[in-house]
């Protein structure tokens, strides 16, 4: 056998075999998302993910889908506080918190000032509501935040706790990367040693004297 072969033989036993890349929830057949979220926009977050960590080995893909699991958990805290305070901004204008008790004219503004807020888009419509109430935009705000704050608060909570698990994740995630590259680069030092000590012997075999026969 060559040099240049046994070194390619020797590479290619220290490439570890690939991953399919796919991830957990796939090969598991579990749906991550919860119905109405965009499973499209999850998998494809968690594919960027998983490329941008340059996970390969099942471990690693395991490790960076619960940290983008994290993520997408506090992402839906966030969701949670932003639709409370707008539902509370949307009663605090009526003075009423059920529909049943409101009347016609009531109910549709309500409707049509918390559709604006959801959407960030608040026309002069939406703007002569929450005067009618009474209330700046601002002011608004404050009320809904101060009448939902126990309720924020718990959610503020949940994103602590899984900030927490995600730094743990995380924490794990760069054991095992760094471990992987460790073993990598002691498999390379080692096929370079044995390349060299090869080299060697054959240089001490070459290098003998011959005996002359007789």
């Amino acid at each position: 056998m060559s040099q240049q072969v046994q070194e390619r033989s020797e590479m290619q036993e220290m490439n570890p075999r690939q991953f399919s890349g796919k991830s957990i929830s796939d090969v598991l057949g579990v749906e991550p998302v919860l119905p109405g979220e965009p499973e499209q926009g999850y998998r494809q977050g968690l594919q960027d993910l998983i490329a941008e960590l340059d996970a390969k080995s099942p471990l690693q893909i395991y490790l960076a889908e619960k940290i983008y699991e994290c993520l997408w958990w506090i992402r839906r805290y966030e969701d949670q506080k932003r639709a409370a305070i707008i539902a509370e901004m949307g009663v605090q204008v009526t003075g009423v918190a059920f529909e049943q008790m409101m009347n016609a004219h009531q109910v549709a503004d309500q409707r049509y000032l918390r559709e604006g807020l959801l959407q960030n888009k608040l026309d002069n419509k939406a703007a002569k509501i929450v005067a009618a109430g009474g209330f700046s935009l601002e002011s608004l705000r404050q009320a809904a935040m101060t009448k939902r704050r126990n309720e924020l608060e718990q959610f503020d909570k949940q994103i602590a706790l899984q900030a927490k698990v995600l730094a743990g994740f995380q924490a794990s995630y760069e054991v095992a990367f760094n471990r992987k590259r460790n073993v990598e680069r002691l498999d390379l030092q080692n096929a370079l040693l044995r390349r060299d000590l090869g080299a060697i012997e054959g240089q001490v075999v070459n290098d003998e004297p011959k005996t002359e026969s007789r």
